[in-house]
């Protein structure tokens, strides 16, 4: 918000000098309507801070099922705004599914263009609840063009996603928002055909934050011949009560209120299903702050994976609560070294 900036002049001079009490009045009248700019300025500003709040997921007390839908942004499939932080591009692709345009961001890797024949791992970044694709481009980008600068992780493609605000990342049973479908059916084979990528599951990484967490599961461990790389921040790793409690709305409208449906979507369930699809296979890492209401969840799906024996990273970063700005800015560089490993054997 801009600063409001006043300077108060004397009263010009005339032949006749004003009177001392009429220009205490004016005086008094502009520092009075300073004043009430700068009220309505704090005002509004409380009412950004509560908007984050309500949107903050399960943060605080739950609001009403009405105040939450109408403090979520309107979805919208190709983003109103064209621009692109700097270091990402504002894309749009035909989704066959839908009959539409659909936007993401994407982020080339310093080399690109200066290498032709080079051929790029890819990772899919899934924004939270409320949050859109240029989430990514402002809180994970930054930190991922650092690690491939510094070397510390391989040159790579990130592509954000448009997870339509609040989808979850599931074919909602109505038809009206088949995210899942868009993504897997619409959204990969564009990026394959479009750009230098590694084709293969193994040049594939699904990663997000909170519900993208709760997606990059689902997808990563729904379709582990598509990606061979799954990384999950602060994921909503919650069952049905715990989100119904707070966002109500969700799982009415991506699921139907159907917890066969639920359940057989959730992350879970998929790794459960498909665990032999993905022991051995698929490099995983899960993060999550220690002060974030989610660790527990997201402890719970660590032992989870130890039960199935399957192999994973798991990391509590220390004093952070559930803020995507604050867990990757306390991540850095570091957080990216996983991708070493996970593509670091594939021929470029």
């Amino acid at each position: 918000m801009k600063r409001l900036s006043v300077r108060i002049e004397s009263a010009p001079k005339t032949t006749m000098p004003m009177n001392r009490t009429r220009l205490n009045r004016i005086q008094a009248r502009t520092v009075g309507t300073v004043m009430g700019r700068l009220t309505f300025c704090r005002i509004a500003r409380l009412a950004l801070v509560f908007v984050w709040a309500t949107l903050g997921l399960f943060a605080g007390e739950a609001p009403s099922k009405k105040a939450i839908e109408k403090a979520l942004p309107q979805p919208r499939w190709n983003d109103v705004e064209k621009t692109a932080t700097d270091g990402t591009q504002f894309c749009t692709f035909e989704s066959k599914v839908i009959g539409q345009t659909v936007s993401y961001l994407l982020y080339l890797p310093p080399d690109y263009e200066a290498q032709p024949e080079r051929r790029y791992p890819v990772v899919y970044w899934l924004h939270g609840l409320g949050g859109s694709q240029r989430t990514g481009a402002d809180f994970f980008v930054p930190h991922l063009d650092a690690a491939i600068r510094e070397k510390v992780a391989p040159p790579m493609i990130a592509v954000m996603v448009n997870g339509m605000v609040s989808s979850f990342y599931n074919d909602a049973p109505d038809g009206k928002m088949p995210v899942e479908s868009v993504i897997i059916k619409d959204l990969v084979p564009h990026i394959d055909r479009t750009y230098r990528t590694i084709a293969r599951r193994e040049g594939r990484a699904v990663q997000g934050y909170s519900m993208g967490g709760w997606g990059a599961a689902h997808l990563g461990f729904k379709y582990p011949d598509l990606f061979g790389v799954v990384c999950i921040d602060a994921g909503a790793l919650l069952q049905a009560d715990a989100i119904r409690t707070h966002r109500e709305g969700i799982i009415e409208r991506m699921f139907g209120n159907d917890m066969e449906n639920f359940t057989a979507n959730h992350p879970a369930t998929l790794i459960r299903k498909n665990a032999d699809a993905v022991r051995g296979r698929t490099f995983i890492r899960i993060g999550c702050g220690n002060k974030d209401n989610l660790l527990k969840a997201n402890e719970d799906y660590h032992r989870l994976l130890d039960s199935l024996n399957i192999e994973h990273e798991f990391e509590a970063v220390p004093g952070i609560g559930h803020a995507a700005r604050d867990y990757y800015k306390a991540l850095g560089s570091k957080g990216f070294a996983f991708y070493a490993k996970a593509f670091g054997r594939l021929a470029p």
